[in-house]
């Protein structure tokens, strides 16, 4: 257990780093139910799915990816929905 108001104040810093590398132009990368795009996204996982529309959309993120202006600089793991083999 952890005192709420040191938890507060913890959560509160990471919120300002997080409004600074913003307004740098660092961006987060992933989001479930985006497009697969292999330019900024990793694939580690398929889920399968009987589904035609899902296919190459993301079912879940892993770790999340950065972009610094127009520069990955870390790429999102994500899980993907894909068909299974027929």
């Amino acid at each position: 257990k952890v005192d709420e108001t040191w938890r507060k104040g913890v959560e509160y810093i990471h919120t300002q780093i997080l409004s600074i590398l913003e307004s740098r132009g660092l961006i987060e990368i992933g989001v479930a139910g985006e497009k697969l795009d292999p330019r900024v996204h990793v694939a580690v996982e398929v889920v399968e799915t009987d589904k035609k529309e899902q296919e190459n959309i993301i079912s879940a993120v892993v770790q999340k990816g950065y972009r610094l202006h127009s520069k990955v600089i870390r790429p999102a793991r994500v899980k993907v929905f894909g068909r299974s083999g027929e």
